[in-house]
């Protein structure tokens, strides 16, 4: 039985024909594989018979290869009817270096042929969320029967596997093995087959195949129908970064600042890839630096580097700054939760003046009484004796008195600036407990004093 003559310049033409009637027919559906519905392949290899119908090398014959290895193309074509499976058309040819009996030129090979293909992992990831590729791509494998040309017309098959990386869409670069089988030659072997291996070239010609991805976020419709995000709209909580995108990275999708520091997710990942860039701050930690101070905080201050833990602290007494009352603790001082140094037993404020001869507190006090407040928010169960003290000059009960009226004012300033008055006690020792000599201006100013006393 005779084969019609293959003819490749009219089977190319057949098959240019059958796909541009899929394109017309195939409605393409929407989803982030890296293959489309419809997909080109130029498969390009180098290989040998496995079984030997080319004649063996005759020393009568000068001019006649040693090698009977040899190249093949294959151009074809896939329909994804149903995501993995797609409906393919083949047509090959090439040649090998030796020739067959009663052939005296090399031997050449042609094929047309129908078939399957099943893209076993098809990447989901795909181009929308890496747009330059990646090589997590899509193993395959295909079978065809149709006809070939090789030592006649032959009826057979053939069978791939190979695997293709994403390039940039719609390109996709891998390599391939192929074997081929034939059947029914009039020239020495019924069964002919070779092998093949080599560069393979695909292009997704039209659409997306596999889930249903009606927004192109790069997730499917179940997938949002999962996560209660809205199909249609590719982001959902309008912060400018696709649900895809914030799904991978660990963004919260539904909120637009997923970490709730007060920044939103576009607002950190300012180019919006997912990837925690220079210059930009983590949507899902307060603190990207670990430092202690928020990344609001940190934003907002200029001498903040929100990527630097080390501005964060300093004085270096392991409070961070926003929280810190005292920031020009004495390195290694012992401080408590508000950075200021630890109450224990008398705290001497050096520093709280008043109006002379008055109970009346100085505008100059203020800071000396802030890192006071500081000391005493870090002992907040302490109970607390406000001791006031003079130098001798003057009358010594007059003296006592104006000490426990300064006393009291300064418990009245601790009050107004939210302390409790219950854990305070106030008393006025006058110029009894002087520190030093009232001999000197210096000596006095010294014993005119404001003092914390830890009475538990």
């Amino acid at each position: 039985m005779r084969f019609l003559e293959f003819r490749p310049h009219t089977a190319a033409r057949v098959l240019a024909m059958i796909i541009g009637a899929m394109v017309v027919v195939g409605a393409p559906s929407s989803a982030s594989a890296e293959s489309g519905v419809i997909n080109l392949h130029l498969d390009v290899g180098f290989g040998a018979p496995l079984t030997d119908p080319i004649r063996p090398r005759s020393p009568k014959i000068i001019g006649e290869s040693n090698s009977a290895f040899g190249g093949v193309a294959w151009l074809s074509g896939d329909w994804q009817f149903s995501a993995p499976l797609a409906l393919e058309l083949i047509v090959g040819g090439g040649g090998f270096a030796r020739r067959m009996d009663q052939i005296d030129t090399g031997t050449s090979y042609g094929t047309v042929g129908i078939g399957l293909r099943w893209r076993i992992i098809d990447d989901e990831g795909g181009y929308l969320n890496l747009p330059t590729g990646n090589f997590h791509g899509n193993l395959w494998a295909s079978a065809h029967i149709g006809f070939h040309s090789f030592d006649s017309q032959q009826f057979g098959f053939d069978v791939a596997v190979g695997y293709e990386a994403s390039v940039f869409r719609p390109l996709q670069v891998g390599v391939f093995v192929r074997a081929v089988m034939t059947f029914g030659g009039e020239n020495q072997s019924s069964i002919d087959s070779f092998l093949v291996a080599g560069i393979s070239l695909s292009l997704d010609v039209m659409g997306e195949a596999g889930p249903a991805d009606s927004d192109g976020d790069g997730l499917t419709d179940q997938r949002e129908a999962e996560l209660g995000l809205d199909p249609n709209s590719p982001d959902s909580d309008r912060d400018g970064i696709p649900d895809g995108i914030e799904v991978d990275a660990g963004y919260d999708p539904l909120q637009r600042d997923s970490d709730s520091d007060g920044l939103n997710d576009n607002d950190e990942d300012e180019n919006g890839n997912g990837v925690l860039d220079a210059g930009e701050t983590d949507p899902t930690r307060g603190d990207t630096d670990g430092g202690g101070i928020p990344d609001l905080d940190e934003v907002r201050d200029p001498m903040q580097d929100p990527r630097d833990p080390a501005d964060d602290d300093g004085d270096g007494d392991g409070v961070a700054n926003n929280l810190d009352s005292c920031p020009n603790s004495s390195s290694g001082e012992q401080v408590g939760a508000t950075g200021c140094a630890a109450l224990s037993g008398t705290l001497q404020l050096e520093g709280v003046e008043f109006a002379t001869g008055s109970a009346d507190i100085l505008p100059s006090s203020e800071s000396t009484l802030n890192e006071a407040l500081g000391v005493l928010r870090g002992a907040p169960n302490a109970r607390v004796e406000i001791a006031g003290h003079t130098d001798d000059r003057g009358n010594a009960a007059n003296n006592r008195r104006l000490s426990q009226r300064r006393a009291e004012s300064v418990l009245e300033w601790l009050v107004e600036h939210g302390l409790g008055r219950d854990r305070f006690t106030t008393r006025g020792y006058g110029p009894s407990e002087p520190i030093d000599t009232n001999d000197t201006s210096e000596g006095r100013q010294r014993n005119r004093r404001i003092e914390f006393r830890r009475l538990d």
